[in-house]
């Protein structure tokens, strides 16, 4: 049965979300927005999640409060399901223990010290939280299957058991002292610090571990460049270890979740909170890198196959299959340089509408449901970056984590090719693509202009061919450049002769090598 007093507090929530999208400007909006904030606060639970995970893509987001603190429970509220799970009062464990002073959204944490001064963090779960997470999972199982879920055939079943499964290993604490701790022995990476875990005091609804310290992240914002560029170093490394190497990633990234300090050949970083990761299988990574690796060296391999050793649907992606390569180069630019990658630049989301318009939404339906927490987990990486102001490079930084023995073998390794059932179905890979886009133009068969350009510029044709040309293009129905961007878009950018023609005395040849 539901819970009659957490149904009431999400139909609340309900409203302030609806008020959130009625409103009429900006003022109207971020009041709006503060009052919803208040409410996924006083929640807690998945409610409160569905906050910071509103957070993780804008660091100026009204809903960042949420990823740092919000009021805690009083610490007698909270002692009682410590000394259950302990079995004997917390003064014969602990000698001091203190008042929490933030929460977050299944738990808080009291700093504390154990009977011989050790300091200590013991994480501690809210009373009721399970009942209430579990209304809100009964909840989230009514919900059907509509619009763009339905249009593009997303599994919705499958997202909403990721997200019972992801929430069950959250509530269970022993799960994420086990997580962490197999984080802290694989995931190496210098000026990174993972606390330890007690597993002697941990329980399903309490987690003792070692205590952190530093400053949150607002704080370092002023600090050195370098200092800055260390701390950005040190989060990217984390990342693509615990991804290529580890198979074990911190899905919550999110700026509240990690301490900072000032470092003299120690730790930079201290990564708290493994209620939720993903784990990628040695498959799925070396897929990952496979692919990478593929994108930025050229070679003959078929996107598809990758993706589908991802988890992706090979079905699916077929209705895209020309526009595939083209989209791993934008999806992996930061990889594809050799230099210092700015963020900034990148604008992922343009480029993929340009590319695929309203199609997009079948490489978005295509990927397993627990892709999502991938994709968080590096938005919260990437978010943290542009924070920081600085760049890095990439590729420095993956060839850094992982070993030329592990990309070597990630290159070899051979996919078994996806059973695809479409209409004139034909296997991309990356060699096959054409790498430069050439115009020239000759007068009286004398060159007037020889322009060579990435091949991905035949994307923009109309952009570039200069307007009176368009104009007298156009006007004698010679060429459409609209037609020719869009089947470069459906087929791929394959070496080709993309039109020739005569207009008065010069003569126009543009071609794909």
């Amino acid at each position: 049965m539901f819970n009659l007093k957490r149904l009431a507090k999400l139909f609340q929530i309900g409203l302030a979300a609806k008020k959130v999208r009625a409103s009429q400007n900006a003022t109207e909006k971020l009041l709006a927005q503060r009052a919803l904030v208040n409410l996924l606060a006083d929640a807690r639970g998945l409610s409160m999640k569905v906050g910071q995970l509103f957070a993780s893509v804008d660091g100026s987001s009204p809903f960042q409060p949420l990823t740092h603190s919000i009021p805690a429970l009083p610490l007698h509220v909270m002692r009682p399901i410590l000394e259950k799970s302990l079995g004997q009062p917390s003064k014969n464990i602990f000698k001091k223990i203190h008042p929490a002073k933030a929460a977050a959204s299944l738990g808080q944490v009291h700093l504390a010290e154990l009977r011989d001064g050790t300091p200590v963090a013991i994480k501690i779960r809210y009373p009721d939280i399970v009942k209430a997470v579990e209304t809100e999972l009964q909840l989230a199982g009514l919900v059907p299957n509509l619009g763009k879920a339905q249009e593009w055939g997303f599994d919705l079943n499958a997202y909403k058991q990721t997200l019972r499964e992801t929430l069950e290993n959250e509530l269970d604490y022993r799960s994420e002292a086990k997580r962490q701790m197999y984080f802290r022995e694989h995931v190496k990476v210098p000026y990174l610090e993972v606390p330890f875990v007690y597993d002697a005091f941990s329980s399903e609804s309490v987690l003792v571990q070692s205590q952190a310290t530093g400053v949150t992240f607002p704080s370092i914002i002023d600090w050195s460049e370098k200092e800055r560029r260390l701390i950005a170093q040190t989060l990217l490394q984390t990342l693509f270890t615990s991804v290529f190497v580890a198979g074990e990633i911190h899905a919550d990234p999110h700026t509240g979740n990690s301490f900072y300090n000032h470092c003299e050949n120690g730790s930079m970083v201290t990564l708290l909170d493994f209620g939720c990761t993903i784990h990628l299988t040695q498959l799925r990574r070396l897929a990952l890198l496979k692919l990478i690796l593929a994108c930025r060296e050229r070679s003959a391999v078929n996107a598809i196959d990758c993706f589908a050793a991802l988890g992706f649907e090979a079905q699916k992606l077929a209705h895209i299959q020309g526009a595939l390569p083209m989209l791993c180069h934008e999806l992996f630019r930061p990889f594809l340089i050799d230099y210092a990658f700015n963020i900034n630049d990148w604008q992922l989301e343009k480029k993929i509408m340009s590319l695929l318009g309203e199609k997009r939404w079948w490489f978005r339906a295509a990927g397993a449901a627990d892709i999502l927490l991938l994709i968080r987990a590096f938005q919260g990486v990437i978010l943290q970056l542009q924070q920081l102001h600085t760049h890095l490079s990439w590729w420095e930084c993956l060839k850094n984590s992982t070993s030329e023995t592990l990309r070597q073998q990630a290159r070899d390794m051979i996919l078994p090719t996806p059973n695809i059932i479409v209409s004139a179905y034909k296997a991309l890979d990356f060699a096959s693509q054409a790498q430069k886009l050439h115009v020239k133009i000759t007068e009286n068969n004398k060159p007037l202009v020889a322009l060579s350009l990435p091949a991905e510029a035949a994307l923009d044709l109309e952009i570039l061919i200069p307007e009176e040309v368009r104009r007298e293009l156009d006007k004698l129905k010679i060429v459409d450049l609209k037609s020719i961007q869009e089947k470069l878009k459906l087929e791929g950018l394959l070496p080709q002769e993309l039109f020739s023609c005569h207009l008065n005395i010069k003569h126009y040849q543009v071609w794909l090598q």
